[in-house]
């Protein structure tokens, strides 16, 4: 470690506030970086480069100032740093008062280094993970061998082990965001919020302003239902906090490939989450089964399945749209679809007939009613 000004001038403001000595810090060539006295600034004390070079301490006397050009009355000591000296800390003032509250800015001086040192590990790694995912995930290109290889060795990450991916979506950072608080404080404290419910975590990062990626170890969460019972957990707790989120999840797999697989499934549980609003309980990807299967369908195919029925279902009225789905849902049973619309039975066989009358497809025979039921889902989809 490098003992800077930048580093350094925190430091000696925190201190000034609470000592009335002179206190300054000198880097590993003896420069004052630091100081309460802003007129000794990248001055070279020799009194610093005498501690430098014995490795000692040194006290200065008012009859040594001609020894030690650019110092002045104090006692100055060594400041080390993982078994190395890194730089001098110095406090003017006459030695008989100095020499035990010398020793605990000393103490300090180096507690608060190591302090900032390692929370910039701890942000170095973060970037490495932030970047990490955004290759991962990123919507046109993937180098697999590259992003596996940046995972080993930048980060030490196993990526043999199968995971899930959870993706949580928020709407609403920016109201949470303000001058106390920016966005980048708000995202730090959601990642600690998630680290508390889930401690387990594979990795998790911001990937934009909206979007939180979480790897949960299959190990954790073994079975579907658990997995999908954390989360509900995970967004009943951000909820209560006032966050507008929803959570989507993909299915296990080892490898960055199927983490990239399983991010990918969550996101597009997300977008079917919009598509259908209806079914905000669908949090697994394998909850959507045949809605997520038209998804995959690109749109172009879509759209040419839609044209020979275009014009008829756009006169479906939204009771019939509504009627239909309410079939749909109760597996085409007449009775439970007249009783949850809460319909008589010749209301609904009413309607369905004028479905059949517009459409020419009878929503009461198997073949007919899965078209419908396809029409239906691709309308709302090509619809976003």
């Amino acid at each position: 470690m490098h003992i800077t000004e930048e580093l350094a001038y925190p430091i000696i403001e925190k201190l000034k506030t609470i000592v009335h000595y002179n206190i300054n810090i000198m880097n590993e060539s003896g420069v004052i970086v630091a100081s309460t006295d802003s007129t000794r600034m990248n001055q070279v004390h020799e009194g610093a480069l005498y501690v430098l070079k014995q490795k000692s301490s040194l006290i200065i006397f008012e009859n040594d100032l001609d020894k030690y050009h650019g110092s002045k009355e104090g006692i100055n000591l060594p400041i080390e740093f993982m078994g190395e000296i890194i730089g001098v800390v110095g406090v003017t003032g006459s030695p008989l008062e100095l020499d035990q509250f010398v020793k605990m800015v000393k103490v300090t001086v180096e507690v608060m280094l190591q302090q900032v040192h390692f929370h910039n590990q701890l942000q170095h790694q973060k970037t490495l993970m932030d970047n990490w995912l955004l290759d991962l995930v990123h919507p046109h290109y993937f180098d697999e061998r590259k992003n596996e290889a940046f995972a080993h060795h930048y980060i030490h990450l196993e990526t043999s082990q199968p995971v899930q991916v959870l993706l949580v979506q928020f709407t609403n950072l920016f109201t949470h965001s303000t001058t106390n608080m920016p966005l980048s404080m708000v995202k730090e404290d959601l990642l600690r919020r998630i680290k508390l419910q889930l401690p387990k975590l594979h990795f998790q990062s911001f990937i934009n302003d909206s979007h939180c990626v979480v790897g949960i170890p299959a190990s954790v969460c073994p079975t579907k239902g658990e997995v999908i019972t954390l989360a509900k957990r995970l967004q009943r707790h951000l909820q209560e906090k006032a966050f507008i989120v929803k959570t989507a999840i993909g299915h296990v797999y080892p490898g960055v490939v199927g983490y990239r697989k399983s991010y990918l499934e969550a996101h597009s549980s997300l977008e079917l989450q919009e598509s259908f609003p209806q079914f905000s309980d669908h949090i697994h990807i394998q909850d959507w089964g045949i809605m997520d299967f038209i998804k995959r369908i690109p749109l172009e195919i879509r759209q040419e399945f839609m044209n020979p029925y275009r014009e008829q279902t756009f006169q479906l009225s939204d009771t019939l749209r509504h009627t239909l789905q309410r079939l749909f849902d109760c597996q085409l049973n007449m009775k439970e679809t007249a009783n949850a619309l809460h319909i008589h039975r010749n209301t609904l066989l009413y309607r369905l007939e004028s479905v059949e009358e517009l459409t020419g497809l009878s929503p009461r025979t198997f073949d007919d009613a899965m078209i419908l039921r396809f029409i239906l889902l691709i309308d709302d989809m090509n619809k976003e």
